[in-house]
C-alpha cells in the first residue's frame, strides 16, 4: 500500500489519536461517565448484535465477522443516508450505484440485493438512497450467510435495525444546513400511549443541490410505529414507512486511454431534464411470544411497494474526443415484495435450537424504453441541455418466489461452542416479456454453515467456519436462458474476537477465503462454461470506547480478489481499505472528532481497462451541547481531495465513472424536549 498522497491521512491519524494525549494529561476524573442532559452518548460498542445468528448468541460466540454501527457513531459522523453510516466498516466500500441509489461492495462482491430490515429482505428502497431517520443501528454480516437468510449474500449482507416504541418519552428535533444548498429537518417523537401501548414517529425532509452541475435531490419520509404489549411475554410491533424521493441521476464521466477524463468534478454529461422519482411504502409486523424461560416464538411479515420512473442520459463509447450517448427510461409500475417468517427458539443454556420457515415473493412490473441514440458529445467540453424523453412502455413482468426451511443448533461444551446451520430453499422464477412466451426457471438448493468457537478467556474467543450460499443470476429479477444454473459461494474463515477494557472495546480479526462459481449454460440448460472468482484476505476492526469519554472506530482490510481464469480484479474492488474515526468528550459541553478513509487502487470493468486510482479523505466534527440544545459541525474531505468514488457495473462502467464530493460541511442544530 502506498501513501504517496497520504499526508492528510497522517494528519488525520494524529488528529484522531489526539484524545490519547488529552486523556493521559487530564485529571483523575477522565473515566467519569459524561452526562449530557438531553443528549446522551451511548458509545460505539454494541454488545448484542443478532444478525450473525438471528438469536441472542453472544457476539464472541458467533463464528463469523459481524460489524455494528451504533446510533452514537452515526450521529457523530453526521450520517443522514446509509452510505454515510458504513464509511468505517472493514471490508465494505461504496460505489457509484448509477448515481441514483445505495450500492456497496463487501469483500469484493456486490451487495445491491443483500440489504435486510430486521432480518427480512428489504427491496422497497432498492433503487434509492436509504434514509437513517428510522434506523437504530446497522449490522453487517461478512461472508456467505445463505444458511440463515436464503439466496444471496456472497460477500456479506447489511441488516438495518428499526427504531422501536419502547415506552420512552421524548421529542427530538433537528435542522441542518450545508454545502451545495443542503437543508435537512428531522423529528423523532416517542411516548407511552397507555400501560400497554407505546407510539413513536420519525419524520425527515432533505433537499440539496450537488457538487455536480444540474444534479439535485429532494425527499421526505414519515415512519410511525406502535408497540403493543397485551400480556406478559407478548410484544407486537407495527411499522409503517412512506418515502418520496426525487433526484437527478449522476452517471459520471467517460474514460480515455485507460483513465477517467480529467474534467472539473462539476462536469455533467447528462440531460438537464433527466430525473428519478419514486414513492415507496413499507408495512411490517413483528410478533414475539415468550412462551416460557426456554422457548420463544417470533413471527414477522412485511410488504413493500415502490413506484418509480427514471429518465437517464448515459455515456456509451469514446471515439476520438467524442462520446456516444443514449437515453434509457425504466420504471417499476409497481415493484412489490412480500415476506413472511416464523422462527421458534428453544434455549436450555447448553443448547440453543432455532427452527424457522420463510416465504418471499417479488413482483416486478417493469416499464422500459429501448436505447434511444442521441448525438455524441465532446468529452472535454460537453454541451448540456434537455435530451429526448422516449417515455415508458410495458416491457416485462417478473415473479420470484422463494420458500425456505432452516434449522440452527448451537451446542456448548464448557469453553467450546459448535454451531450448525442447514437451509433448504425452493426457488421459482417466471418472466413474461411483452409479445413473448412466458419463461420459467426453478431449482431447489441447500445452504449450510458449520462453525466452532473456543473461548480462550471470558473475553477472548477464536473461531473457524465453513459456509455455502446460493445466488440467483441477476438476483432473480430477470431470466436469461444462458444463465439457467444458480451461482454458489463457499466461505472459509478463521478469526479472533475480543472484548477489551471491561467490555467497552470490541476487537475482531479475520482471515477468509471466498470462492464463487457462476455457471453459463446453453438454451437447453446445459452448462457450457463457468466464471470462477476467488477473494481472499484479512480484516482487522476495533470499535468502542477507550475511555468513557473517548470513542474509536477503525478498520483495515487487505483483499486479493481476482477472476481465477484471467487473474484480473473485479469491477471497482480495492486491495486495501483503511478507515479511522474517533471522538472525544473534552468537557461536559464540548465534543471533538475526526478521521480518515483510504481506498486503494481500483479498476473499472472486469478487465482492468480503466484505472480509478486510490484516494484519501479526511473528515472532522465538533459538537457543543447546553442543556437540551446541541450544535454540531461536520466537515468532510477537508483537504479537497479530487478522487473517483466508483463506476457502474459491467462494460458501461468504462464510461460511467463518478467523482467523489469535494470539501463540504454540514451544520446542525438539535433540541430535545
Amino acid at each position: 500500500m502506498t501513501f504517496s498522497k497520504a499526508h492528510p491521512l497522517s494528519l488525520a491519524i494524529s488528529i484522531a489519536c489526539f484524545p490519547a494525549v488529552v486523556s493521559a494529561a487530564g485529571s483523575s476524573n477522565s473515566d467519569e461517565v459524561v452526562q449530557v442532559y438531553g443528549h446522551a452518548y451511548q458509545g460505539y460498542a454494541e454488545h448484542a448484535p443478532q444478525s450473525g445468528t438471528k438469536t441472542d448468541v453472544a457476539w464472541l460466540d458467533v463464528p463469523q465477522s459481524v460489524s455494528v454501527v451504533t446510533s452514537t457513531e452515526m450521529e457523530d459522523r453526521g450520517a443522514v443516508r446509509l452510505v454515510d453510516a458504513l464509511h468505517g466498516v472493514a471490508g465494505v466500500n461504496n460505489t457509484l450505484g448509477e448515481g441514483s441509489r445505495d450500492q456497496f461492495v463487501i469483500r469484493g462482491f456486490d451487495t445491491l440485493n443483500d440489504t435486510y430490515r430486521d432480518g427480512l429482505r428489504d427491496d422497497g428502497n432498492l433503487q434509492s438512497y436509504r434514509s437513517l431517520a428510522n434506523i437504530e443501528r446497522v449490522e453487517v454480516v461478512k461472508g456467505a450467510a445463505g444458511a440463515l437468510y436464503g439466496r444471496g449474500s456472497a460477500g456479506g449482507l447489511i441488516n438495518l435495525v428499526t427504531k422501536r416504541a419502547n415506552g420512552e418519552s421524548f421529542t427530538r428535533v433537528k435542522a441542518g444546513i450545508g454545502s451545495n444548498n443542503k437543508y435537512t429537518g428531522q423529528l423523532d417523537s416517542s411516548m407511552a400511549l397507555s400501560d400497554s401501548i407505546n407510539g413513536r414517529v420519525n419524520l425527515e425532509y432533505r433537499k440539496a443541490d450537488s457538487f455536480v452541475d444540474h444534479v439535485n435531490s429532494e425527499d421526505y419520509f414519515i415512519a410511525p410505529t406502535v408497540r403493543i404489549s397485551p400480556a406478559d411475554g407478548h410484544t407486537l410491533d407495527l411499522d409503517m414507512e412512506y418515502a418520496h424521493q426525487e433526484l437527478v441521476p449522476y452517471r459520471g464521466v467517460p474514460s480515455k486511454d485507460g483513465k477517467p477524463v480529467g474534467v472539473p468534478t462539476n462536469t455533467f454529461y447528462g440531460g438537464t431534464n433527466d430525473y428519478q422519482e419514486s414513492d415507496s411504502l413499507r408495512l411490517a409486523l413483528d410478533y414475539e411470544w415468550l412462551i416460557n424461560n426456554d422457548l420463544k416464538w417470533n413471527n414477522r411479515a412485511s410488504w413493500n411497494k415502490i413506484e418509480l420512473q427514471q429518465k437517464g442520459t448515459r455515456q456509451g463509447t469514446v471515439t476520438g474526443d467524442q462520446v456516444s450517448q443514449t437515453v434509457n427510461n425504466f420504471g417499476y409500475d409497481p415493484r412489490t415484495t412480500t415476506t413472511l417468517q416464523s422462527e421458534l427458539v428453544w434455549d436450555t443454556g447448553m443448547n440453543q435450537l432455532m427452527v424457522g420457515a420463510d416465504y418471499n415473493q417479488i413482483n416486478i412490473d417493469l416499464t422500459l424504453a429501448s436505447n434511444k441514440t442521441i448525438p455524441s458529445k465532446d468529452i472535454y467540453d460537453p454541451t448540456v441541455g434537455p435530451t429526448p424523453d422516449p417515455g415508458f412502455a410495458p416491457f416485462r413482468d417478473n415473479v420470484t418466489k422463494t420458500t425456505g426451511l432452516y434449522i440452527q443448533d448451537v451446542v456448548t461444551f464448557g469453553d467450546l461452542s459448535l454451531i450448525g446451520n442447514v437451509r433448504y430453499d425452493k426457488m421459482e422464477l417466471e418472466q413474461q416479456k411483452v409479445g413473448k412466451e412466458k419463461e420459467y426457471l426453478s431449482d431447489n438448493k441447500v445452504s449450510y454453515r458449520a462453525g466452532a468457537v473456543y473461548r480462550i478467556t471470558n473475553d477472548v474467543s477464536t473461531y473457524a467456519t465453513l459456509a455455502r450460499s446460493w445466488q440467483l443470476p441477476y438476483s432473480g429479477i430477470y431470466i436469461n436462458p444462458k444463465l439457467a444454473e444458480f451461482f454458489h459461494t463457499d466461505l472459509q474463515e478463521l478469526g479472533v474476537k475480543a472484548y477489551l477494557l471491561d467490555d467497552a472495546l470490541m476487537l475482531n480479526a479475520a482471515l477468509f477465503q471466498i470462492d464463487q462459481e457462476q455457471p453459463k449454460t446453453n438454451t437447453d440448460g446445459d452448462v457450457v462454461d463457468k466464471t470462477e472468482a476467488r477473494h481472499k484476505g484479512i480484516e482487522l476492526e476495533i470499535r468502542g470506547q477507550i475511555t468513557q469519554k473517548w470513542n474509536i472506530s477503525a478498520g483495515y482490510s487487505f483483499l486479493d480478489a481476482k477472476d481465477k481464469k484471467t487473474g484480473k480484479k473485479p469491477n471497482d474492488v480495492s486491495d486495501h481499505l483503511f478507515s479511522l474515526w474517533s471522538t472525544y468528550q473534552l468537557t461536559e459541553n464540548w465534543r471533538f472528532g475526526g478521521g480518515a478513509k483510504y481506498v486503494g487502487e481500483r479498476f473499472s470493468g472486469n478487465s482492468e481497462a480503466v484505472s480509478l486510482g486510490d484516494y484519501t479523505t479526511v473528515d472532522l466534527m465538533t459538537a457543543y451541547t447546553l442543556d437540551q440544545h446541541k450544535i454540531q459541525l461536520n466537515a468532510s474531505n477537508i483537504f479537497n481531495e479530487k478522487y473517483i468514488l466508483g463506476a457502474t457495473n459491467g462494460k458501461s462502467g468504462l464510461n460511467q465513472i463518478g467523482y467523489g464530493a469535494p470539501a463540504e460541511f454540514m451544520l446542525t442544530y438539535g433540541y430535545q424536549f
